[in-house]
Formats: C-alpha cells, sequence, structure tokens
C-alpha cells in the first residue's frame, strides 16, 4: 500500500472536468470486459498523452483561457517598478486617457469683447 501511495497525487477539477471524465469512464468500461477503469485511470491516461502531443497551440489556448486583465496590469506594473520605464504603447494609451497641460504651456485666458452679453445683466434691468 506504501507503494501505491507514492504513485498518486491528488488534484482537484471542475465540475465540468469531472463530468467529463466520468463519461469517458463510462464508454470506456461499456463492453470492456478485460478490466475496469476508474477516473483517476482515465485523467492520468489522458494526461500523460497530452503532454507527448501538445504545442504552441494549446498553450496559447491554454493561456487564452485563463488570460486575467489585473493580472496582466500587476505584472506589467511590477516591470516597471524594477525597471523605473513604462513600455511605450501603455504611455500612449494611459496618456490617452487623462487630459494633462504640457509641460510649459500657460493656459490661455480669453478677454471680453464687445458681443459679449451678460445675461444676468439684463434680467437685472427688466426687473427694475
Amino acid at each position: 500500500m506504501e507503494q501505491k501511495d507514492e504513485l498518486i497525487a491528488k488534484i482537484t477539477v471542475t465540475k465540468l472536468a469531472e463530468e467529463a471524465v466520468s463519461q469517458i469512464v463510462n464508454r470506456v468500461n461499456d463492453g470492456f470486459e478485460a478490466g475496469r477503469v476508474n477516473r483517476q485511470d482515465v485523467a492520468s491516461w489522458i494526461l500523460t498523452r497530452f503532454i507527448e502531443t501538445f504545442s504552441d497551440v494549446e498553450i496559447q489556448q491554454i493561456r487564452a483561457a485563463f488570460f486575467n486583465e489585473i493580472a496582466l496590469l500587476e505584472a506589467i506594473l511590477k516591470r516597471a517598478k524594477q525597471s523605473g520605464s513604462i513600455p511605450s504603447e501603455l504611455k500612449t494609451a494611459l496618456m490617452g486617457q487623462v487630459s494633462l497641460p504640457l509641460a510649459g504651456s500657460k493656459k490661455i485666458k480669453r478677454g471680453l469683447t464687445k458681443e459679449f452679453i451678460n445675461d444676468e445683466l439684463k434680467k437685472d434691468e427688466e426687473a427694475a
């Protein structure tokens, strides 16, 4: 028994994955008179075969399925803090979200013109 325990590691899977493994177990065992497989057997068999054949395409698909924008931003921020610089693409995106005055530029004040109409003054005159 000790030897078998050294060969076994437990993992947790989603309910959907567990249902898929159970369906595979049922199909394998249906009409199989020379033995029986269980969920652990099927999951182990699938994983050990997958490692032999998976490629960068599957890696990208897995990454896409578990992509997290917050985790990406945190990683970029961590790298920026370590290196002291922000990637230029991110700088451009950030600057597009914030309207900051350019350094050295003065705010232009608009002067009054002869066409200026003060509505409050007109209302006060009409009331009198």
